[in-house]
Formats: C-alpha cells, sequence, structure tokens
C-alpha cells in the first residue's frame, strides 16, 4: 500500500501580494484535494492569527504546516512551528517571496510550491532567536535595526507599489531624515564600538524584493551573518544602494561584515527592532542562533 498522505494544514493570510494570497486560497485547496491530499485551510483574520494558527494545527497532529502569503506570514508561521515536531512549508504569495526564493521555490508559480505538498521533500534549516525588552521571537530569514528597520515600517504602510519598487521608494522616502548612530556590537563575548546607518543580522540572505544584504548567509551552518553598514554620506550612500540587489555593497569600505552565533546591539538612541518584516521590539537586543530548529519543504532537488 501506498504510504498516508500527509496532514497539511494551510494558514494563510488573504490580503497577502494585494490580494494575491484571497485569490489562490480556492485554487490551493482545490489542487491539494485532487492530489489526495488531507488538507485543512486556516484564515487569518489578523497579525495576531497566524503562530496560533500555526501552533494549533501543529499540536493537532498535522506533519506540514503551510504559510500562504508573504515573508512576513513565513515568519509568524515559523514561530507556531517551531519546537512542535511539524515541518513548515511556503506558498509563496507576497511582494518580495525573498524566503521562498531561497528554498529554491518560483514565486511566480505558487501552485508548483502547493504540489511539493503530496510527497514533500524536508531540509532542515537553522532559525534566530531575538530578544528585545519587549520579549522573545524567532525568525528564518533576516532581522535587522537602523534605517532599514525604518524603511520596512514606512514600507509596510504603502499598499499601490511591491516587492524591489516598494521597497526602492521607501528608502528614498525615509533616507533624507535619517541620521546615522553610535552602535555597541557584541559578536560571541567580543566587543565593538562603531556608526553606522543600519545593522542587519542573516540567516538568509535577502529580504525586501531582492536586497541581498547577507549575500554569504547559509540557513544551516550554525552561525549568523551580520552587516553594518557605516556612516556614509547621503549621496555616497545613495550611490551604494543599487549594489545590494547584487549583494556587492560588501565591498564598500565602510560596509563590515561578521559571523557569530550569538550578536548583542546596543545603540545610542532607541531603534526598532524588524525581523522577517514585522515589527518585534525595540534595542538593546540580542539575536541568537538557534541550529537545527525547524524542518522545511523545498524542491526535491534540494531536500536532504
Amino acid at each position: 500500500m501506498p504510504p498516508a498522505a500527509p496532514s497539511i494544514a494551510v494558514v494563510a493570510n488573504p490580503s497577502s501580494g494585494r490580494g494575491k494570497g484571497g485569490r489562490l486560497i480556492p485554487e490551493v485547496e482545490s489542487l491539494l484535494r485532487g492530489l489526495d491530499a488531507d488538507v485543512e485551510i486556516l484564515i487569518s483574520g489578523g497579525p495576531e492569527e497566524p503562530e496560533r494558527l500555526a501552533r494549533k494545527a501543529a499540536e493537532a497532529g498535522a506533519s506540514i504546516v503551510a504559510a500562504l502569503g508573504g515573508d512576513g506570514m513565513v515568519g509568524l508561521v515559523a514561530n507556531g512551528v517551531i519546537g512542535t515536531g511539524a515541518s513548515m512549508a511556503v506558498i509563496p504569495a507576497g511582494t518580495g517571496n525573498d524566503f521562498a526564493t531561497l528554498l529554491g521555490l518560483d514565486p511566480a508559480d505558487p501552485l508548483a510550491a502547493a504540489r511539493l505538498l503530496a510527497s514533500p521533500a524536508l531540509r532542515t534549516i537553522d532559525a534566530a532567536r531575538v530578544r528585545t525588552p519587549e520579549g522573545e521571537r524567532h525568525f528564518v530569514n533576516i532581522g535587522s535595526v537602523g534605517f532599514d528597520s525604518e524603511v520596512n515600517a514606512y514600507a509596510n504602510r504603502i499598499k499601490l507599489l511591491k516587492g524591489k519598487a516598494k521597497y526602492a521608494f521607501a528608502t528614498f522616502a525615509v533616507l533624507p531624515r535619517f541620521k546615522a548612530g553610535g552602535f555597541r556590537l557584541t559578536l560571541d563575548g567580543r566587543t565593538e564600538e562603531m556608526a553606522g546607518m543600519l545593522i542587519a543580522v542573516g540567516n538568509g540572505v535577502s529580504y525586501g524584493g531582492g536586497m541581498r544584504i547577507t549575500p554569504e548567509a547559509v540557513l544551516d551552518d550554525g552561525e549568523l551573518d551580520v552587516c553594518v553598514i557605516g556612516d556614509v554620506s547621503k549621496v555616497e550612500f545613495l550611490r551604494t544602494f543599487p549594489k545590494v540587489f547584487k549583494g556587492r555593497h560588501v565591498e564598500h569600505p565602510k560596509v563590515r561584515t561578521f559571523r557569530a552565533r550569538e550578536i548583542q546591539i546596543e545603540a545610542e538612541r532607541i531603534l526598532q527592532v524588524f525581523a522577517d518584516g514585522e515589527h518585534v521590539g525595540t534595542i538593546p537586543a540580542t539575536f541568537t542562533v538557534v541550529p537545527g530548529a525547524l524542518s522545511v519543504v523545498v524542491p526535491p532537488s534540494r531536500g536532504v
């Protein structure tokens, strides 16, 4: 007899991708039922629900919990899945879909990602944990402090643009009023002080629709990559910024990169902390790698 189909829960954000998520929900459900998959569709009604729905589904016996939405949805569902023993899948339906791309999925073909769920190949990856005065969260891709956090907050309010265009517009809107500041960065116990525009901590490679902020990051190497963009002039920042889409910003003399298992970030003023596109608190913040924290569904060529 063939093996039993996995029990699948799809946690869906109908508003993701300017309504793309909502349009995909019936297609994904029909596809999976046509493949004889045991599937339950769970509709998220707000930002507090995806984590709760994902955890409840995993604890009820779902072997795979899929996030149907964008990178923010992926991070929320990951927080619900980590520690339950279930695997997470991604059905890309957002504006950036950076984590889906990193897994080898094609954001232009979300139904192909859904088809993988009937006979899933799995890969175990690390996650990161960030602690702030407001609490503790996990993330799977990028965490950030400084300029890009303000850009992220601004971009989240933009409704008429998507992907690279949205984050590029937000960058140019925020830059004129942003001021660099002093940071104290502690990497596995070694402390450095520096002036900077931003600090990004990457378990993954890119965010914001393809900005390869930590281009050498590896999802399962047991470390986090750190990129610090120093105190450059606004003109120099604008000259260097486009290089981030190819990861070549790291060649600039005022950009520094590090790797560490634990990173503590302090600053001379209060700054917001974002992770996987969502606000998680304010600094001081401590980022810690959690090796092998999560099993994810990948294309068969990417499985282990």
